[in-house]
């Protein structure tokens, strides 16, 4: 080593030359020892992939599902559907009381349709012929004697018609229905038009089961003829009514033929004025002679005055 003071170079605690004790000093060319990043340390790359992979997981996975506010810790489990507000009509329809069905082939139509509006079902009633039950009686009803239903079920019955009836008699029905659909013809002219020699010629066995098994509305078809005696013949009421009921007219009953009468919609003057003019241009009549034509008993039945009014509009 050198000494501090003097510059002697020596080995020693003490300098030779000047006895300055020894100073020691210690150098180095190493340089201090550098700290390596963070990024650089094996661990720092683990804890980075174990973050990560922890972050992403959580948000791949399912959210979680609410638990009760008012039972913490609880599960969710799936409820029965028929607990489901959305099937409160299935809760209703068991709710409704039982109903035991009972024999219905003694019963009568009316007897259990009574039954039935006690009870509250629907019956759906339907017909068809049998060569072994009797017109009028039960074939099958859907649903048997001491069976459960609820209220406001539907049981179908099915009823018979008789016998299938022949050909001439079904042949029958089918001009009755045209006369009445198509001609609007009364219940005698139809059965008179079935057999008389002059027009279908049926037998009265054929006719007569034509005309039970008719459907059809009297009323209407005695409306129906009255109106074209009003539009196309210019009727009065009176005479539109004596035409109805005419064993050589139409052959309605009183009371179809009354209906008619109330329910037309009928100018009887303006009917009156048209037989006024066909009298005055066809036959030549004066005014006083189509006056009486009008209000005749013989004559048009008209009002005296609808008789009046018609020949006041006249023109000279």
């Amino acid at each position: 080593m050198k000494c501090n003071k003097c510059g002697t170079e020596f080995d020693g605690t003490f300098c030779p030359n000047c006895d300055t004790p020894a100073t020691f000093t210690v150098s180095s060319d190493k340089k201090p020892k550098e700290k390596k990043p963070l990024y650089k340390k094996w661990w720092f790359w683990v804890l980075l992939v174990l973050i990560v992979g922890g972050v992403i997981g959580w948000l791949l996975s399912p959210a979680d599902e609410d638990v009760p506010e008012n039972n913490p810790g609880s599960s969710v489990s799936e409820e029965n559907p028929e607990n489901q507000p959305g099937n409160s009509a299935g809760e209703e329809e068991n709710q409704k009381p039982d109903v035991t069905i009972i024999d219905f082939s003694s019963m009568t139509k009316e007897e259990i349709a009574a039954w039935a509006a006690e009870h509250k079902i629907t019956c759906k009633v339907t017909a068809e012929y049998s060569d072994t039950i009797a017109e009028g009686s039960l074939i099958s009803q859907s649903k048997k004697a001491d069976e459960t239903v609820k209220e406001g079920d539907t049981i179908e019955l099915t009823f018979s018609i008789g016998k299938k009836p022949p050909v001439e008699y079904m042949n029958a029905l089918k001009k009755a229905e045209s006369y009445s659909n198509n001609m609007n013809m009364s219940k005698n002219s139809i059965y008179h038009q079935l057999t008389s020699e002059y027009g279908e010629n049926f037998s009265e066995d054929a006719a007569q089961f034509a005309i039970e098994h008719l459907q059809a509305d009297y009323k209407a078809n005695a409306l129906a003829k009255a109106e074209s005696y009003s539009s196309n013949l210019h009727m009065s009421k009176q005479k539109i009514y004596k035409q109805l009921i005419s064993e050589y007219g139409e052959k309605f009953t009183e009371e179809e033929a009354q209906y008619a009468i109330d329910t037309l919609q009928a100018d009887y003057k303006a009917n009156a004025l048209e037989k006024a003019k066909s009298y005055r241009d066809t036959m030549n009549m004066s005014k006083d002679r189509i006056y009486k034509q009008l209000i005749s008993e013989h004559g048009e039945y008209f009002t005296e005055e609808e008789a009046q009014f018609a020949v006041d509009q006249l023109e000279d």
